[in-house]
């Protein structure tokens, strides 16, 4: 154990302190990935609306309290709006706005005092008011990212609208009715829980794909640096030539991209939840969502959930590096399982039930599940930790296997 621990310090050392490589496989994997999932919405939008950017929403017939709630500390969402009176445009002009790609939006008449009518008819005690108070949204529905965003539109500013007006608008009501809670403006807090169920629904999707992916690219390119190419420079066998014997030297190198995969998996994390917050914006069609953040107890099974699924990708790595003789056979095979995961990746976006119990029994796929799990912010420990056990049984078995092989002189190091 104690020379395992020798080469897994000597491995760790040489990567960290080679800042090219450092950087190769901690931050630019997840960077990459971050502009790419940021011009994704760009691509989208200039595809179907024939703007590279987010078109203005455009508002009809606009209340007073509409406009002051844009303006207030009610509004938290960053979308630009051109306001419009019914007098300036026609019916047939809201049609042809829509099918160009704009969301318009339009209040019927009278809309406050409707509003204010109806919870003047509850104050008088009528239980069953009607109002006439009404809002249309004119979109191109054949558009996927106009319907995106007509649902986001009715779904998170309408929502707080009608806490504005209930606020502004409700009169006497509000007296005898329900409070709506208001926290202090400035608390963090507050804005985290807003945001956070939304968010994470959405990240639950598309973030546990997107860690795995690069976490595997971290354990592939790892392993061709550690062993596939000092096997073939012939640097292996003047390894296994000194009193180490081949299994300390073999799992001191695979712990040492166990443990590195493990930290760019969290760094790549931290990237992502960066990406989150700086998502102001908040497009329709965007892969991360604004607000993504994890509890301190989701936080630890993601932590928990990791270091397990890189030890089995990791002996994976290893069991194909010395299991074939020519480097083109190698790295052909240690690329073909990106192709897996970037397929896992889209199912996964299109899926939208929940994992069954039977898929956290799979290896690495479980982890995937168990993630979801985290980011869906339903933590199931028991599954978590089935998934965890699994994983480092199945890398245990090949990596034993692997090392009598090579032991034997089944496999040449």
């Amino acid at each position: 154990m104690r020379k395992t621990i020798i080469i897994f310090k000597w491995e760790l050392k040489r990567i960290v302190t080679n800042w090219r490589k450092a950087l190769a496989v901690f931050l630019l994997p997840a960077v990459l990935m971050m502009v790419v999932l940021n011009l994704f919405p760009v691509l989208i939008n200039y595809v179907t609306t024939g703007s590279i950017g987010q078109k203005p929403i455009i508002v009809v017939n606009a209340p007073d309290s509409f406009i002051d709630y844009v303006e207030s500390d009610y509004y938290t969402f960053s979308k630009e709006f051109v306001f419009e009176d019914e007098e300036d445009i026609s019916s047939s002009d809201i049609k042809k706005l829509a099918k160009s790609g704009n969301l318009v939006v339009k209040f019927s008449d009278r809309f406050e005092r409707e509003i204010k009518n109806f919870y003047k008819e509850l104050y008088n005690g009528n239980s069953t008011p009607k109002s006439e108070a009404k809002v249309k949204l004119y979109f191109n529905d054949a558009s996927i990212t106009m319907y995106q965003k007509a649902s986001q539109f009715e779904q998170e500013e309408l929502e707080q609208y009608k806490d504005y007006c209930f606020e502004e608008l409700s009169g006497k009501y509000k007296k005898i009715g329900w409070d709506r809670f208001k926290a202090d403006d400035f608390n963090p807090i507050t804005a985290v829980i807003k945001n956070r169920g939304t968010a994470n629904e959405q990240a639950a999707v598309i973030i546990p794909g997107i860690i795995l992916l690069l976490l595997y690219y971290c354990v592939y390119s790892l392993s061709c640096d550690i062993f596939a190419a000092e096997r073939d420079r012939g640097f292996m066998k003047k390894l296994i030539m000194t009193p180490l014997s081949p299994s300390s030297i073999f799992g001191g190198k695979a712990a040492a991209v166990t443990v590195v995969s493990f930290i760019s998996a969290v760094v790549t994390y931290g990237v992502l939840f960066l990406a989150s917050w700086m998502n102001i914006r908040n497009d329709s069609m965007s892969l991360i969502p604004f607000g993504m953040v994890l509890t301190l107890k989701e936080f630890i099974a993601f932590l928990l959930v990791i270091p397990p699924a890189s030890f089995v990708l990791c002996a994976v790595c290893v069991s194909i590096v010395f299991s074939l003789e020519k480097m083109q056979d190698i790295l052909m095979n240690l690329q073909f399982p990106l192709i897996l995961f970037l397929l896992e990746f889209f199912l996964q976006m299109a899926r939208s039930a929940p994992p069954f119990a039977l898929e956290f029994m799979i290896p690495v796929h479980g982890t995937l599940c168990a993630m979801r799990d985290i980011f869906a912010t339903d933590v199931r420990w028991y599954l978590l930790v089935l998934t965890s056990l699994i994983n480092i049984l199945v890398g245990a078995l090949i990596l034993y296997r692997t090392f009598r092989k090579i032991g034997d002189g089944s496999y040449d190091a």
